[in-house]
């Protein structure tokens, strides 16, 4: 099939030398014959073929021939041009294809390797970014052994385009199997790198199709690599982590980072919060709140326990008396991460009366005996 690669072509004119009449064949020679006589020029004059790539290049008006001249100056070691020349290429579907097909024939062309390991040094972000499919395509297990390491090795600033197109295609390519490495780089990457970068490419590694359900297998292989990650960083770092896990439905293994995340607030193996039931009425005309306080220790299983903690503070006895009580459930709201004491709770508690103040009620608060969750 015939397709237009609307090539941007630059002809120099034809040096004379030894060379000359191998360089005429790239007006007269097709396909595989195109090919064929542009290793024989490189041969020759590898200097010389690199000047004239975009020469044969313009006559290799398909697909097919394209690629195999590609990889004839690929095997040549002709390298330059062909990491430029699919910006002369203004069909992307044309463009992934022969991208693609340049790094499915690594096994058998042992230069494509280099070629591809080259391209990362020798281009620029956008220009790198086109040579994705390749990397994808490549199963020689000699790429995808550099590819780990060159992934391992995150750069020390926070955005870098080229190495988020080297994970793309990273994580394109190894899926669930990325997340050990990709764990490794978080890790590497927490003080100055592209860290958040990072953790977005792990939850890419396991996504699924728009409607899909993730399999049980690739969600543990993200809860793991994800816990690791958060134990060996700052804990800061590490919140962000276990918010993504309780974001994503994982809060069981959310709450596994609390330690990590609170280390000075580990009480008995557990945590301690402030909790406050509202009972609201109205007493001879004023509107008034009893705030029931109480403090929960939980064991650090859960990542919010808000729920757990209803019942249990909606028990206390009513402390308004011959007062005419608002309907509903009492509202109970608890601290948003675990505290330090009981001052801290006393602290949260002030802040609760001021707000109920400010709303026209006298307030009171109730201290009430704690709740253990189990």
């Amino acid at each position: 099939m015939i397709v237009s690669l609307a090539l941007a072509l630059l002809l120099p004119a034809a040096q004379a030398g030894k060379c000359d009449s191998l360089l005429a064949r790239a007006e007269k020679d097709k396909g595989t014959a195109l090919a064929a006589s542009y290793a024989k020029l490189a041969a020759c004059d590898k200097e010389l073929a690199e000047q004239h790539y975009r020469r044969f290049m313009s006559s290799a008006n398909d697909l097919e021939s394209l690629v195999a001249l590609s990889k004839s100056a690929i095997a040549s070691e002709v390298w330059n041009p062909v990491w430029q020349q699919l910006d002369n290429i203004t069909d992307y579907d044309i463009r992934d294809q022969v991208a693609q097909q340049i790094g499915a024939a690594c096994s058998e062309n042992e230069k494509i390797v280099p070629f591809l390991q080259g391209a990362y040094f020798g281009l620029k972000d956008i220009k790198f970014q086109q040579w994705s499919r390749a990397y994808e395509a490549c199963e020689a297990d000699a790429l995808t052994t550099w590819l780990d390491g060159q992934v391992a090795k995150p750069p020390q600033k926070a955005y870098d385009d080229k190495f988020s197109a080297l994970m793309t295609a990273y994580v394109d390519k190894r899926k669930a199997e990325a997340l050990p490495t990709l764990a490794q780089s978080a890790i590497a990457a927490a003080e100055a790198g592209p860290y958040d970068a990072i953790l977005m490419k792990m939850d890419e590694a396991v996504a699924t199709d728009l409607g899909g359900t993730l399999s049980d297998e690739d969600r543990q292989a993200l809860e793991t690599a994800l816990i690791t990650v958060a134990r060996a960083v700052t804990p800061e770092k590490a919140r962000s982590v276990a918010d993504r896990l309780a974001t994503a439905g994982s809060r069981s293994a959310a709450a596994k980072l609390l330690p990590s995340i609170y280390p000075d607030r580990v009480r008995g193996g557990g945590f301690i919060y402030g909790a406050a039931a509202v009972e609201a009425g109205e007493c001879k005309g004023a509107k008034t709140v009893v705030l029931h306080v109480s403090e929960v220790s939980e064991p650090g299983k859960r990542w919010l326990i808000l729920e757990d903690t209803e019942g249990p503070m909606r028990a206390f006895k009513p402390r308004l008396k011959k007062c005419e009580s608002e309907a509903g459930d009492w509202p109970v709201s608890v601290t948003p991460e675990p505290v330090m004491s009981g001052k801290d709770i006393d602290a949260w508690v002030n802040t609760l009366e001021a707000t109920w103040a400010a709303k026209g009620y006298d307030v009171k608060v109730a201290g009430e005996k704690g709740i253990a969750l189990d």
